[in-house]
């Protein structure tokens, strides 16, 4: 029976990576730090009711020593390096709390600290780090794809950039490491603060008379979005690679806000949806000066690697499960 170490694994991709190496036979272990969020708490009780029951270590990943101790004694096969700080665009408070430096520190140290254990420690694992589509976006690429320059405005995208860097160090000395580059991927396990659930949380319950309005900010912003689970899977795929490589997992396919929450509204039946929106300048000054869109032609090539829903589809499913209240 194979071993996955999974940071992060209640967040929205991890719980999508743990279904499905538990359901290929693996034994699931997962890094997480108390206390779990509520979003968190509520995707852990929805894989209990799927019969899902990872082993779970409460573990700071800026803990050298610490970390040490918990991956020598699961001594895993693979390790999906998912835990991160990330501050999307409607975190204006969150960014002031934490701080972008905090962000970059933390992120960047956590992945030092897993790359040096593992090259120590247990050279066989195969190390698999999910990287971001920010680190391309200061690019003056149409398409970006592997062999695009990586250039970032954000904090959060110099940090991934960085630890791309660490994992490249490390490959070269013989660790099987490797980047997927994440386009947007969503699902309705993601927590409220990101647009896509935020858009279809509020449009949802604006429909049911429990509020009047919500912020957001441009709404003619491009998106490249897929479904997070087929993002998970594609996790799975380069780690099972012979030689480590990193990849880009995106659609190729730009969709602006505006046209997402057309979905919402018209599945539901919201007519003049624009009416109950505020435009919050904050978001404004935040949005990319690149449009990013994904060429993970390489990932289809050599992975098999596709996508299962398209985004009109994943809109649907979300909508369908924020007014059930279960996840997917």
């Amino acid at each position: 029976m194979k071993k996955a170490l999974i940071t992060g694994i209640f967040g929205q991709d991890g719980s999508y990576l743990c279904e499905i190496l538990a359901n290929k036979g693996y034994e699931v272990h997962g890094i997480i730090k108390d206390p779990l969020s509520h979003n968190s708490q509520k995707i852990k009780n929805y894989l209990n009711f799927l019969g899902v029951s990872p082993h779970v270590h409460s573990v700071d990943l800026n803990s050298y020593e610490e970390l040490k101790q918990v991956i020598i004694d699961i001594h895993p096969d693979e390790i999906y390096h998912l835990a991160a700080f990330h501050m999307s665009a409607e975190d204006n408070q969150l960014s002031k709390s934490i701080g972008e430096k905090y962000l970059f520190d933390y992120n960047v140290k956590s992945t030092s600290n897993l790359l040096c254990i593992c090259y120590e420690h247990i050279r066989h694992v195969k190390f698999v780090a999910a990287g971001s589509c920010l680190m391309f976006d200061a690019s003056d690429s149409l398409y970006q794809n592997e062999k695009t320059p990586f250039k970032s405005r954000s904090l959060y995208g110099l940090a991934k950039i960085s630890e791309n860097m660490l994992l490249t160090y490390y490959r070269n000395k013989g660790l099987h490491a490797s980047t997927a580059i994440l386009f947007n991927h969503e699902s309705s396990r993601r927590s409220d603060n990101f647009v896509t659930k935020k858009i279809v949380k509020s449009l949802v319950a604006i429909s049911k008379g429990e509020i009047n309005s919500f912020t957001l900010g441009d709404l003619e912003v491009k998106k490249d979005w897929g479904w997070a689970r087929d993002y998970a899977y594609g996790m799975y795929l380069i780690a099972q690679g012979i030689e480590p490589k990193d990849y880009v997992l995106s659609s190729g396919k730009g969709h602006t806000i505006r046209y997402f929450a057309d979905i919402v509204s018209n599945q539901i039946g919201l007519v003049d949806w624009q009416k109950y929106v505020l435009i919050d300048e904050n978001i404004l000054t935040r949005r990319s000066y690149t449009v990013l869109l994904g060429d993970s032609s390489l990932a289809r090539d050599e992975l098999n690697w596709q996508h299962s829903m398209t985004l009109e589809q994943l809109v649907h499913a979300m909508v369908e499960n924020e007014l059930s209240g279960v996840l997917i």
